[in-house]
């Protein structure tokens, strides 16, 4: 993992993402790349007349705080250990992370919470998971430092979508300590355990292998207690094995950790 693009913008989450994608580069000698992308649409309203007009007041003030933040950010990267360069754009934000997502490694976004008084992250996490090139590193509220070195638990259910998880994340999973292959489920003969374990151990991965019988728990609270118990530095799962429209109506874990997770999460597709 060689190239890793940051989301920039002026909410309670920056400080920490910036942070956690700084742990991420010196770990693997990696380059990061911050994208800032400037929201004009966010900021444009509709007229009863069904015209469209901004307030140029409004958009002064966030330039110009997008401008601070820039110089704020520039100087304290000058002062860290790890290659670095600048995107300024304008544009829908979860679209040009994704353009940009193309010839990148990782994708380090916020989760969309944090204190009512704060401005919050930005609620494009799942428009880029599903359309990104690369996995996308979820850090929660209050996480400012991951250690790549340390196990990482993986959900895996045997689908498609945990398998292209495990191969996107194979430079993450060969740098951790421990690998833990963690199955979920009553019918926990039906899936070929086996087969995660024989792949990562030929590219020289170690891992465990955790039979879980959830009871009466959801399984993201399972994972998320596996992660806690074990000190796993992270999630990984693969990301909406339902479709998505299925996920938002009844819900699913996938869901349900992008928006809740207290822990670190890699997704990929």
């Amino acid at each position: 993992m060689k190239s890793v693009l940051l989301h920039i913008f002026d909410d309670c989450g920056m400080r920490d993402r910036l942070s956690v994608a700084l742990d991420m580069c010196r770990a693997h000698n990696a380059h990061l790349t911050c994208l800032q992308v400037m929201p004009y649409a966010s900021y444009v309203g509709l007229d009863p007349s069904g015209g469209a007009y901004t307030s140029a007041a409004l958009l002064e003030d966030l330039q110009a705080k997008q401008e601070q933040l820039r110089s704020q950010l520039e100087e304290d990267l000058s002062n860290e250990d790890v290659s670095w360069d600048w995107i300024s754009c304008d544009g829908d934000v979860a679209q040009m992370i994704v353009s940009c997502s193309a010839l990148a490694d990782l994708v380090v976004l916020s989760q969309s919470s944090g204190p009512k008084n704060e401005i919050i992250p930005l609620p494009i996490v799942n428009e880029v998971v599903l359309h990104a090139g690369c996995p996308v590193l979820v850090v929660p509220p209050g996480m400012n430092s991951i250690s790549a070195t340390g196990p990482v638990a993986i959900g895996w259910n045997a689908s498609e979508q945990a398998a292209r998880a495990i191969r996107q994340a194979l430079p993450m999973l060969k740098l951790a300590g421990l690998v833990h292959l963690v199955v979920i489920g009553k019918d926990q003969d039906a899936f070929p355990h086996i087969s995660a374990s024989s792949y990562l151990s030929r590219h020289g991965v170690a891992s465990e292998l955790h039979l879980i019988n959830p009871g009466v728990r959801d399984a993201d609270d399972v994972l998320q207690q596996f992660v806690i118990d074990k000190g796993a530095s992270a999630l990984l799962i693969g990301a909406y094995g339902h479709s998505r429209l299925r996920e938002t109506l009844l819900g699913g874990v996938t869901r349900n950790l992008v928006n809740h997770a207290k822990v670190p999460l890699i997704l990929a597709r």
